[in-house]
């Protein structure tokens, strides 16, 4: 048995029981975390308001060998999700960005890139960056990082550098960024060459600094296609949170 004391960004809370609480947490260290907070349901639990969906705790476990889920001892709320939580769209996205990481991180292995890349756009969200840029980021990212993204630089058929102002097409087959001229002939998904801007600027610049020139909102639709489409080819299915959402706002506004 030994203590671990780490931060952490909650990822999913639910019922055990009739008096404790699964938490599923994400650190940099051991990447996906599960535990038990025994008591967390009771009116005077030590948990009482802290166990905030996406929020950034400071988190406290008793682990066991031989254990699946952790005994969580202590969590001490340093980041809520005030703003994402504050409308629908903000808790329904919140539950996107947090079904990618209950999909794509792995438990108990390290997963710094991973905890960044959530910390970091939580904290953007927190600041007032458009949801729907920081979405595009994060998925982009996500999908990078878990090494299925096609990088935009070149054509992996021919060898040629996508060029500036030139666009690319989605293989059918591959799911590779191609070049125009090795897509004649097939069905590939075109993807403009705004949209192959915007892909590049990911890989380098971070999101603060990209949201003080966004690109235009047909740009991020399109690259939203292309993320949903990476994913469920790999996956085999669509997050059933991304469905939820966009049934729920289709249905609302």
């Amino acid at each position: 048995m030994r203590f671990e004391t780490a931060p952490a960004i909650l990822l999913d809370v639910f019922d055990l029981r009739d008096r404790d609480r699964i938490v599923a947490f994400l650190t940099a260290e051991q990447g996906q975390v599960r535990g038990v907070a025994s008591g967390a349901r009771s009116k005077h639990s030590r948990f009482a308001g802290q166990l905030q969906p996406l929020a950034k705790v400071g988190m406290t476990w008793i682990r066991k060998e031989g254990r699946d889920l952790v005994r969580i001892s202590d969590v001490e709320l340093v980041r809520p999700a005030t703003r994402l939580q504050s409308t629908l769209e903000g808790i329904l996205l919140g539950g996107c960005l947090a079904d990618h990481m209950l999909h794509f991180a792995q438990e108990n292995e390290a997963g710094s890139p991973l905890f960044r890349l959530l910390d970091s756009t939580l904290e953007s969200l927190e600041a007032g960056v458009d949801p729907a840029l920081a979405a595009r980021y994060y998925e982009t990212w996500m999908l990078r990082l878990a090494g299925i993204f096609p990088p935009p630089r070149e054509c992996p058929l021919c060898g040629s550098a996508f060029e500036e102002g030139e666009g690319a097409a989605l293989g059918s087959a591959s799911e590779a960024l191609i070049c125009r001229r090795c897509a004649a002939g097939e069905p590939a998904t075109p993807v403009s060459a705004e949209a192959l801007a915007f892909l590049r600027q990911t890989a380098r610049t971070a999101l603060p600094a990209l949201a003080t020139e966004p690109p235009a909102p047909a740009v991020l639709a399109e690259v939203e296609q292309l993320a949903g489409r990476i994913r469920r080819t790999f996956l085999g299915h669509e997050l059933k949170s991304y469905e939820v959402m966009h049934r729920t706002l289709a249905a609302t506004f």
